[in-house]
């Protein structure tokens, strides 16, 4: 298995992407707002349009911060992905970030997991 990548600026990153399989898992760290979800959308597009990425798992449990920026990413990789007939997948936070998804209603949207190991089992069937 490659070691992971990290995007945007190393000292900045709340991003690191590693490929598990065919998965491509984007791990995330820490507050995603509106001062590194640019980052984050920019580290999406270029995973699924350039790269060809049609199987992604982001990795929210180790968020403590998501605000509307970030749910925006989330779901403009959703948008592009689903156009590629591919699937996202996505961790939840094990913080009161938690709570977004069902406060914007997004927890109907998204293919949402408690962990790592349970979702990748769900890309893998």
């Amino acid at each position: 298995m490659p070691a992971p990548y990290c995007c945007g600026d190393e000292m900045d990153s709340v991003t690191s992407i590693e490929t598990v399989g065919d998965v491509h898992v984007v791990t995330l760290r820490g507050e995603i707002d509106a001062f590194t979800a640019p980052s984050l959308r920019d580290d999406l597009r270029q995973l699924v349009e350039d790269d060809g990425a049609v199987n992604v798992l982001v990795d929210l449990e180790a968020v403590t911060f998501l605000d509307s920026s970030a749910l925006g990413a989330l779901v403009g990789v959703l948008r592009r992905l689903r156009e590629r007939d591919g699937h996202l997948r996505i961790v939840q936070p094990t913080t009161a970030a938690a709570r977004i998804f069902e406060l914007t209603g997004l927890d109907a949207v998204l293919d949402l997991y408690a962990d790592r190991a349970e979702a990748l089992s769900a890309a893998s069937e």
